[in-house]
């Protein structure tokens, strides 16, 4: 006799393949940070990038990332640059043993994900119901340990695994179900480990002391005594710690978790002075909402930030991350500033005029150091379309250009950040919540050993600055030769820099006061580094222009950023009773 819930279901099942072409709950506007190819990090400025990375999208190959029982350790294998890649001082060589950092380099090519679209929890065929032995061997047997190495293994990973090792290609139903028999063999289930989280987050409290985890529950079952989660916040110590050896800017986003209950995952990351990206927070909520964004962001207030002034937040322009941000003070003036995401602008730019030339415009205009170089591209904008100027004119240019920011985002233009480590968690966004948890450990412990060792090779080394700074400072060293001065103050010790023309650019003329640390071009007061024609007014005047570069680039506080060293959790049986119990 037929089943009419079980047909119901597999009638919705049906309308999902036909209306998405696969099950998937991926938000476009949310990925890994690659949704929109033309505004990757690394293309709006041929010096520097977007902001996140001065090395090439070929510097690094992500590979496996392995993952032992249990999830007690992870490891992210990767590729070292060739010392070409790397410039550097004539007295200065990079440690040989120097690696990349698993996040060092260009947003696009950080996931460890799958390509294919993400699975969720939705119903499936009767006849591929959990009695089914086939499923059963394939689960056990096949898909088990590969979801163990890796947790970005995914449907077409299954049935490839299966023809492997079988020869035989199995239905899309049959792999959907035996990789979610898998996950919940290694990981539990959903249920299972939201009742599992409170003693989880009491053992990562007990055995690394300093770290923060704040609860909002949604209600509470008088009737079985447990809370039902709603809010969840995460910030590690050393992460905490070593933030406040960085640059004062912090990036937010948010992205969604693979199950039937739609959470949210937000996230907050900072930038060291290599450039390297550090998790500062997490939170799963379930909902992105005035609400929820409002309390993350008063605990990263309150627990990370911890009265810092002059804190500059990059976000992209959702309503609720804006009225939280006016309704706190940390991130307004005068104690800090919110800065909108030059990527996400562009994109709700192009929304609205759908024109790749346009887009591109914006991209640039915002983009540009310069003020005149954006007065002049706007007027480009204009005379193509009327009401795309009108558009990005009505756009606090404080809010979305370097050209107007005052420094405050020290040449990161997107939320690259925070979006390359959603990147990297992406294959653990459709695992239970603990699992996440877990991930987010492991994969910050990682990085913070990785940095740690290559900060102690950067001492030994004799280095005084990052391997970043180093490369800055020393292209724009060897751009200033060519460089013409002419002085002016002595006392203001201020000057004009004119450049040489080189292949139909140059011959352009700008001013530099090196009291008040500024150039017209609007490099030196961005990236906190002297730009060329500051370093030619500073040869000027026999000034020593590498005592000119930002604190946060010297090696000691790359070093310290990393300091602090995580303990590993002892097994689950040395844990203490959870405070209270939580349900779905």
């Amino acid at each position: 006799m037929e089943n009419p819930e079980m047909s119901q279901q597999w009638g919705e099942y049906m309308s999902l393949l036909a209306n998405e072409g696969l099950p998937s709950s991926c938000n476009p506007d949310f990925g890994t940070g690659t949704s929109n190819p033309d505004f990757g990090a690394g293309t709006s400025n041929v010096d520097f990038g977007a902001g996140t990375s001065n090395y090439g999208a070929d510097d690094y190959y992500p590979s496996m990332v392995a993952v032992t029982s249990g999830l007690q350790n992870i490891a992210i294998y990767h590729s070292e640059p060739s010392q070409s890649q790397i410039h550097v001082s004539e007295n200065f060589t990079p440690h040989q043993d120097a690696a990349v950092d698993p996040i060092l380099d260009t947003f696009g090519n950080l996931s460890d994900a799958s390509s294919e679209p993400d699975e969720v929890d939705y119903p499936i065929p009767p006849e591929d119901g959990p009695n089914d032995v086939d499923i059963n061997i394939m689960a056990e047997n096949f898909a088990q340990g590969q979801v163990q190495q890796n947790p970005s293994y995914g449907i077409k990973h299954v049935i490839q695994t299966v023809k492997d090792h079988t020869g035989y290609d199995i239905p899309y139903q049959k792999a959907w179900y035996s990789l979610k028999m898998a996950r919940e063999i290694v990981y539990g289930t959903w249920k299972s480990s939201v009742q599992k989280l409170p003693k989880y987050m009491g053992a990562l409290k007990k055995y690394n002391p300093g770290t923060i985890v704040e609860w909002e529950h949604k209600a509470f079952q008088p009737s079985t005594g447990a809370h039902v989660i709603g809010y969840v916040f995460w910030a590690f110590a050393p992460c905490i710690e070593g933030f406040q050896f960085c640059r004062n800017v912090i990036s937010v986003d948010g992205t969604h978790l693979y199950t039937k209950y739609r959470h949210k995952m937000l996230i907050a990351a900072a930038m060291d002075g290599n450039q390297q990206v550090l998790p500062l927070a997490f939170a799963i909520v379930d909902d992105e909402s005035t609400s929820s964004w409002k309390w993350f962001l008063t605990l990263l207030s309150r627990h990370v930030i911890r009265g810092r002034r002059g804190v500059c937040l990059i976000s992209d322009r959702h309503p609720g991350i804006i009225k939280a941000v006016r309704e706190g003070s940390d991130f307004v003036s005068p104690h800090g500033a919110h800065r909108y995401c030059l990527r996400h602008v562009c994109s709700n730019f192009n929304t609205h005029y759908k024109n790749v030339i346009l887009k591109d415009l914006c991209w640039r205009a915002g983009s540009e150091y310069q003020i005149r170089k954006f007065n002049r591209i706007m007027e480009e904008i204009k005379s193509q379309n009327v009401a795309a100027f009108e558009f990005l004119d009505k756009i606090n240019k404080e809010k979305w250009t370097a050209s107007h920011d005052g420094g405050w985002r020290t040449g990161i233009l997107t939320t690259n950040m925070s979006e390359c480590i959603n990147g990297v968690f992406k294959g653990a966004r459709r695992l239970p919540l603990t699992a996440i948890v877990e991930i987010t450990l492991a994969r910050t412990v990682n990085y913070f050993v990785t940095r740690e060792r290559r900060s102690h090779a950067m001492v030994a080394n004799g280095q005084l600055w990052t391997d970043f700074a180093y490369k800055m400072f020393n292209q724009w060293h060897q751009k200033s030769i060519d460089h013409t001065v002419t002085k002016y103050n002595h006392r203001q010790q201020s000057a004009s820099v004119v450049t040489k023309r080189q292949s139909g650019f140059g011959l352009n003329t700008h001013v530099v006061k090196i009291t008040n640390r500024e150039c017209s071009c609007g490099k030196w007061t961005q990236f906190g580094i002297p730009c060329s024609h500051a370093q030619k007014v500073c040869a000027a005047y026999n000034i020593n222009a590498a005592s000119m570069v930002k604190n946060y680039y010297d090696v000691q506080a790359y070093k310290n950023t990393y300091s602090k060293a995580f303990q590993p959790l002892y097994p689950e049986d040395y844990w203490d009773a959870p405070e209270f119990r939580l349900v779905p």
